[in-house]
Parts: C-alpha cells; sequence; structure tokens
C-alpha cells in the first residue's frame, strides 16, 4: 500500500472510530445542561443580585443611636443622655421599595446575559456539528475516490486501464486529503468554541444532533408581542424605570423633618452636699430650609426619563430584529426547501449513472470525477443552508428571549 493510500485509511479509520464511540457524542440538550449546572455566568449573576440586595439593604436601615455624656465643672452636673432619630417621613418604606424594584431589575438583567450566553453556546453546537458533518462528507468522498483508484489499479494491471485515468484520480484523492485535513482542523476549533462555555475539565471529542427545523408558520406581530414580554432586559428597563420612580417620590421627602429624640438622666449638687437626679427628655426638629431634597429629585426625573427612553429605544431595536430575523428565517427556509426538490430527482443518482457510464466507456475520468466532486458540492451546499437556517432560528430565539416550539 503506498503512502497516501495509508493516510488516506488512517483518517477514514478515525473517522470511523467517532462514529463508533456514542458514549463520547453531546447533543444540544446535553451540552445546555452541563453549561447552567456549573455556569460561571450564572455565578457572576447571583453576586451582582447579593451585591444589590445588601446595598439596598443598607440604604433602608434606621439610623444608630447615640449616647452623650457630659460633666460640668462648675459644681456637680452630669448628663447621661441618649438620642435616635425617628423616621416619620416614611422615606424608609419608599426606598425599600426602590431596593426591591432595584433587586429584579439586577437579576433581569443577569437572566438576559445567561440567556445570551446560552443562545451564543447553542449557535457553536450547531457550527461544531455542521463543521463535523463536512468532515464526514469528504470522508465518504475520499472512500468513493479510493474505491475508484482501486478498480483502476486492477484495470491497469491487467492492460486494460489508462495510466492517466488512475493518476488523475490519485490527484483528487490528494485534494481531497488536504481538505479533509482543513476541515478536520475546523471541527477542533469549532469544538473548543463550544468547550469555552463548559468547566474546564469537559473533553468533547464528538456531537450529535439534528440540523433541521419544523418549526410552523410564525407572525411577526405576535412574535414582537411575545419579546416584549419574555426578553430580560426590557423588563430590567420596566423595573428601573420603576426605581427611579420611587426614589424621586422618597427625595420628596426630605423636605418632611425627622425628629430627634433624646432621652436620659441627670445628676446634679444641689448644695448644702446633696445630690439629686431625675429624668431629661428633649426633641430637635431639623428645618428643611436650604435642603428640601430638590437636587434629588431633579436628578431622579432625569433618571426617569433617560430609563423611559432607553426603554423605547430597545422596545424599537427588540421589534426591528425580531421582524428581520423572523423574515429572513423564512427566506432561507424557502431556499432549503427548493434546494431540496431541485436534489430530490436527480442529486442521489448522479454519481451512480457517472459511475456506469464510465464503466461502459461513455464517459472519461474527467466527467465521472467532476460528477463526484457535484454530488460533494451539493452536499456541502445543502448543510450550509440547513446551518443558515439553524443558525437564523437560534438568532431567531435570541432576540425573542424564549426558544420557539417548546
Amino acid at each position: 500500500m503506498r503512502l497516501p493510500s495509508r493516510a488516506a485509511t488512517a483518517v477514514l479509520c478515525m473517522a470511523a472510530l467517532a462514529c463508533l464511540c456514542p458514549a463520547q457524542e453531546w447533543t444540544e440538550p446535553r451540552v445546555v445542561e452541563k453549561f447552567l449546572e456549573q455556569s460561571l455566568f450564572a455565578r457572576e449573576a447571583r453576586a451582582r443580585t447579593a451585591i444589590t440586595q445588601a446595598e439596598a439593604k443598607g440604604r433602608t436601615l434606621y439610623s444608630n443611636p447615640s449616647f452623650n455624656y457630659s460633666r460640668e465643672g462648675a459644681g456637680l452636673t452630669e448628663f447621661f443622655q441618649a438620642e435616635q432619630t425617628l423616621p416619620a417621613s416614611g422615606r424608609l418604606r419608599l426606598l425599600r421599595q426602590a431596593g426591591d424594584s432595584a433587586v429584579r431589575a439586577v437579576e433581569a438583567e443577569g437572566a438576559f446575559d445567561l440567556w445570551q450566553a446560552r443562545s451564543s453556546l447553542r449557535l457553536a453546537f450547531y457550527q461544531a456539528l455542521a463543521a463535523q458533518e463536512r468532515e464526514a462528507a469528504y470522508a465518504e468522498a475520499l472512500q468513493a475516490i479510493e474505491n475508484v483508484i482501486g478498480v483502476l489499479r486492477d484495470r491497469e494491471r491487467e492492460g486494460e486501464g489508462s495510466k492517466f485515468d488512475r493518476l488523475r484520480t490519485e490527484r483528487e484523492r490528494a485534494e481531497l486529503l488536504a481538505e479533509l485535513a482543513l476541515v478536520g482542523a475546523e471541527a477542533e476549533l469549532e469544538r473548543s468554541r463550544v468547550l469555552a462555555f463548559l468547566p474546564p475539565e469537559t473533553r468533547i471529542t464528538a456531537v450529535a444532533g439534528q440540523m433541521e427545523t419544523g418549526l410552523a408558520p410564525i407572525d411577526e406581530t405576535k412574535l414582537v408581542q411575545l419579546a416584549l414580554n419574555a426578553r430580560n432586559d426590557y423588563r430590567a428597563g420596566q423595573r428601573r424605570l420603576e426605581q427611579f420612580k420611587l426614589e424621586q417620590q422618597a427625595a420628596r421627602r426630605l423636605k418632611i423633618p425627622e425628629p430627634v429624640v433624646n432621652a436620659g438622666f441627670k445628676r446634679a449638687d444641689v448644695g448644702l452636699n446633696r445630690t439629686t437626679g431625675g429624668g431629661v427628655i428633649g426633641v430637635t426638629v431639623p428645618l428643611p430650609i436650604f435642603n428640601q431634597g430638590q437636587a434629588e429629585v431633579a436628578r431622579y426625573s432625569a433618571e426617569q426619563e433617560l430609563a423611559a427612553a432607553r426603554l423605547r429605544i430597545l422596545a424599537q431595536r427588540i421589534r426591528a430584529a425580531v421582524e428581520g430575523n423572523a423574515r429572513a428565517f423564512q427566506v432561507r427556509v424557502q431556499a432549503r426547501d427548493r434546494y431540496r426538490q431541485e436534489l430530490a430527482g436527480s442529486g442521489s443518482e448522479l454519481a451512480g449513472i457517472a459511475t456506469v457510464a464510465y464503466q461502459e466507456g461513455e464517459i472519461g475520468i474527467l466527467q465521472l470525477l467532476d460528477a463526484y466532486r457535484t454530488q460533494r458540492q451539493a452536499r456541502l451546499r445543502m448543510l450550509d443552508i440547513q446551518l443558515a437556517v439553524k443558525e437564523t432560528q437560534i438568532e431567531l430565539e435570541r432576540v425573542l428571549g424564549e426558544e420557539l416550539g417548546k
């Protein structure tokens, strides 16, 4: 056996071994489940939520009481006093509500980031699957060429075949070997992109799944409404708007004074070596003359305008993205179906007819190789179209905020 044949056989054996190892294959549900189980994106989102919860809680705590002791030197006079600010304005209740809205907003933002990462993982998975199927297509084409070379060698030994035919076919095999090496490297790169979303100890040697998608006809108007209800980033914008409204209401309460109550005990020398004591109580009322929260009210009014504007911009972008991806999906599905219909009548028979015609001397080797190449290109083109449909579906689901058909 010559060296190129050995290389081709080794490649084919590796491809066969990969196909015989279903235990190592990773399906889309398994990959997504692994991602969600140990996702660093989820940990990061939980940490952000915990930070926001702590900050919100810190803003709504009661002010600490204070203790004061004083002693006067002219005679014995001592004061033992404690004071506490009374939250009579109701600001703390509004700040608690604003904090709850802020926490929900951060939770929604974390969920949206996780969804984006999940969509990117699914996209990487199907790109890896497509690369793997391209590798299989080239491997099968190489096997077919190997069979032709074997027949041509037998004919040449018997004096019935042409050396040119054999050499030209061996050149075709060399091209296929080079292509197979390139698509093999591409498959490794695509699998590494999948591994970027999974724990470091994960190993993926093969993926398994279907490129086909069987979604029913979609209504763009319903999809836009579905996206506005399902998108967590849009929900986060709504929660931010609620937060700033509550923050503004709390800022308006700054013009309501919160009294400071102090109470304690006084002990004093009343003369004739007599010391007596009694209770002390007082109230301090701050006068909101200079600071009535006007700066904070103006700030949160601007924050509301900003949040509302961003929410309208986001809604506009969601609508455009959903409608654009929905139309692109339908166009690509139609292109896939048309191409499949075109191939249905002749695609699978072309190589067989060419082989018979070559054996009967009706066509030459170049026409036979062209038939094999045409069939291979048709398979690869169909795979590219299927991948394009799947990519558009995933992008549509990304902008929708949830998967279709579930």
